[in-house]
């Protein structure tokens, strides 16, 4: 099989003119059809066809819906053991696996162009859509136009709007493509930007289709990973035993250090087996505090949080690919479970009061509640590993 490789990608591409990045053509808000007419205006200046204009800024419509939709989205409320429970499960493993078989000499093509593990890739395509079978079903121009329109983020979705329109000028998309309701499409769910600038046509038929086509979603999927940062050969994620003793404060981010270090320690991979690069820096991650799984991250975890900046869903992430990879499930002892809504807005209330920065008081263990609880483990003399627990909240109160 032969593929399209960067340079045909690249004619691709600079075949549209660039497009706004992280800037607005129109102001949000006002009259939904004056925002439509400022559209049509802008994309006409980047060659978009008047037949694609005719059909797209001429039947957009306003979701509500979706105006709904992204005010509530909020993050994960579950452990991590029991959202990585339910997301690493069998249906995802046997699967992955039947995938790396079925789809072997794109996967080879993966690593041969952007050096990023079939592991890697499968666990995207896993976690995002269960390899194509659960796409969303939002009108994607809808969508982004309702989001485009809005006064929330109009910088992020007003460049995918006309993005948008010039996938489906170019033949990549359609006038009634579906997709999640933030407008990201196809079985890796990505915006249009990125398709526009990573899309590859893996089986050649002269379309990028991510919806469809599993050689395009897996290349695609590639590039951009690549594009974010990866690093061929490197690890991404490894589980780790600690010590009882352990200094639980120096897990976390921003408190990283060389591999040898951690050793020096008293870390030890589970995988003893492994040879790591000792000079590698590495961040101490205790998604569920001292009791739960422990893992190092390394520089590749960036792509993670880059893709998706969900603490829990990253790590999940990595962790599957590493489950696909052949590593066995993650160890812990028996960690106190995640508080509920109601006591985590009151502990964020407290911490808010003694003057602690927990960010906004949603009722979810964020980046800023999680080292607000961390300083006052500190405060307190306690195990300080940023897991906030009943008996904290009863020494708070």
């Amino acid at each position: 099989m032969k593929f399209i490789l960067k340079s045909t990608v690249l004619l691709l591409i600079l075949s549209f003119p660039s497009i706004l990045l992280g800037k607005t053509f129109t102001a949000c808000g006002g009259d939904f059809n004056f925002f439509l007419k400022k559209a049509e205006e802008y994309a006409i200046e980047l060659g978009v066809s008047s037949e694609v204009l005719r059909k797209t800024v001429g039947q957009a419509k306003f979701n509500p819906k979706i105006i709904q939709l992204d005010r509530k989205q909020r993050s994960f409320k579950l452990s991590f053991i029991d959202f990585s429970s339910r997301a690493i499960n069998d249906y995802r493993l046997v699967n992955g696996k039947k995938k790396f078989k079925k789809y072997r000499d794109v996967f080879d093509q993966a690593v041969a162009l952007y050096g990023v593990p079939k592991e890697v890739i499968t666990a995207f395509w896993a976690m995002e859509t269960d390899f194509g079978a659960v796409q969303g079903d939002f009108n994607t121009l809808n969508s982004l136009a309702s989001l485009a329109f809005d006064c929330r983020r109009p910088e992020l979705f007003q460049p995918e709007f006309i993005a948008a329109m010039q996938l489906i000028d170019r033949g990549d998309i359609y006038y009634d493509t579906t997709g999640a309701w933030a407008g990201e499409i196809g079985q890796v769910q990505m915006l249009p930007q990125d398709i526009l600038e990573f899309g590859i046509d893996g089986n050649q038929d002269g379309r990028i289709s991510l919806k469809e086509t599993p050689e395009d979603a897996i290349l695609t999927a590639a590039n951009l990973i690549n594009h974010m940062g990866w690093v061929k050969g490197t690890p991404w994620l490894e589980e780790v035993l600690l010590p009882r003793d352990f200094y639980w404060e120096l897990a976390g981010f921003g408190r990283g250090r060389p591999l040898k270090d951690w050793k020096a320690l008293g870390v030890k991979l589970r995988k003893e087996e492994l040879r790591i690069d000792e000079n590698l820096h590495s961040t101490l991650l205790l998604p569920q505090g001292k009791d739960g799984p422990a893992f190092l991250a390394f520089k590749n975890f960036e792509v993670y949080l880059s893709w998706n900046d969900s603490f829990i869903y990253t790590v999940t992430a990595a962790h599957l690919a590493k489950r696909l990879a052949g590593a066995k499930k993650y160890i812990h002892r028996n960690p106190s479970d995640i508080l509920d809504i109601e006591s985590m807005i009151q502990l964020q209330n407290l911490l808010k009061s003694k003057g602690y920065d927990v960010g906004k008081v949603d009722g979810i263990l964020g980046a800023k509640t999680r080292q607000a609880v961390r300083l006052i483990q500190l405060e307190f003399g306690l195990s300080a590993d940023s897991w906030p627990t009943n008996d904290l909240l009863r020494k708070l109160q």
